[in-house]
């Protein structure tokens, strides 16, 4: 029988993790990927605590939520953080991850960041949050939903409390989004058929950027379905697009020259590139 992908990584991280470091418990039983303080899945032993990393796009400076699970040693949230916050403790650092973001096929305008966020929710009534959200120079946006070993893109939730809910939220928010979407052209059976995908897309504006950050490794049969689906955007729209971790990674340790910096996205792909 066939191990999860999943299952395989926690394994393969549990086996490389600093064992005074781990054994964290899930459920009340301890498991060596996770960690016993989160601090120790950050790579510097640092971790932010407000989503603003550049600039305060949020006007009230909104704390990050950490997830429950933000001690694994395979948290998509902890990753996405470890990956992107260390191009912004220096400027010149932040042309790198442009540049690393061009090299791999993503059409990027502009050579300066105006804002850099974690979690940044456009719209707290619709409910979308971005894991990670750039604003440039030129005011194009560039959103991002990172995953690293989840089985699938987000769906619906039937809420047997609240049957009413989606239909209610298609009427009065997203069949107006979707008019005016330069990318969609949906009913409401198709848009909730790739929900996080498509509420992601109906955000953005004409010029705008959507990634959706995934391991190639990753072969959960509904998360390939979901990259399919994104890849019939790209078709049409260079800046809705799959981008993967190993080719993301692999281009930026070509790219650096700085010690510091090299040092720190060698211990990166340690950590979640070599174990796929």
């Amino acid at each position: 029988m066939k191990i999860p992908f999943a299952k395989r990584i926690q394994d393969a991280m549990g086996e490389r993790a600093p064992k005074e470091f781990t054994g964290g418990k899930w459920g009340g039983k301890a498991y060596p990927h996770i960690f016993l303080d989160m601090k120790y899945n950050f790579i510097d032993g640092k971790y932010p605590n407000k989503c603003d990393i550049k600039g305060n796009l949020f006007g009230e400076n909104r704390e990050i939520k950490y997830h429950i699970g933000a001690a694994n040693s395979n948290s998509s949230q902890v990753m996405c953080i470890n990956f992107f916050k260390k191009f912004f403790e220096k400027e010149e650092w932040e042309g790198i991850l442009i540049k690393t973001l061009v090299r791999v096929g993503v059409p990027i305008s502009s050579d300066k960041i105006k804002y850099a966020v974690f979690e940044y929710e456009p719209d707290s009534a619709e409910g979308t949050n971005f894991d990670f959200y750039m604003v440039m120079d030129d005011e194009t946006c560039v959103s991002m939903e990172i995953k690293y070993t989840e089985s699938e893109f987000g769906g619906i939730s039937p809420d047997d409390n609240n049957p009413g809910k989606y239909g209610r939220k298609w009427n009065d928010i997203y069949s107006g989004m979707v008019e005016n979407s330069p990318f969609l052209d949906c009913s409401e059976q198709e848009f909730y058929s790739e929900y996080q995908v498509n509420r992601n897309i109906v955000f953005a504006r004409k010029n705008d950027v959507v990634l959706f950050l995934t391991p190639k490794a990753n072969d959960a049969k509904r998360l390939i379905c979901g990259r399919k689906y994104i890849d019939s955007f790209t078709d049409k729209y260079n800046q809705i697009r799959n981008v993967y971790w190993e080719d993301i990674v692999a281009e930026l340790v070509n790219i650096i020259k700085d010690d510091e910096l090299i040092e720190y996205y060698k211990m990166f792909k340690e950590k979640y590139i070599d174990v796929l």
